[in-house]
């Protein structure tokens, strides 16, 4: 349901790549598109170009664009993407002590 919170906000960044990149942009200020490719390499130039769209529209990520030559376009969270970072570091301790127990299976 969309007016459902839990799964409309979730559904938002829990996609194969999304909580990736929002980790990459919370080890930097500020991140151009190619040094988040280099990070997460086996993510397609278009994927990730989506990813960012997606996160930008849910107001997670800004986008800058620097008037260059040729044109600089910086990425970085948001107040809001930088308030979901505690979360997913909860989430991520989690995922690594549990590791081993979720693959056995």
């Amino acid at each position: 349901m969309s007016d459902c919170p839990v799964r409309n906000v979730i559904s938002r960044f829990t996609g194969k790549w999304s909580m990736l990149v929002l980790c990459v942009l919370a080890e930097n200020e500020a991140t151009r598109f190619n040094a988040i490719g280099k990070a997460i390499p086996d993510i397609s130039p278009k994927v990730l170009t989506d990813t960012l769209k997606h996160l930008e529209a849910d107001g997670l990520v800004s986008r800058k664009l620097y008037a260059e030559i040729p044109p600089r376009v910086e990425y970085s969270l948001t107040e809001l993407g930088r308030s979901l970072m505690p979360v997913f570091g909860e989430l991520i301790s989690w995922a690594v002590t549990n590791f081993d127990k979720i693959v056995r299976r």
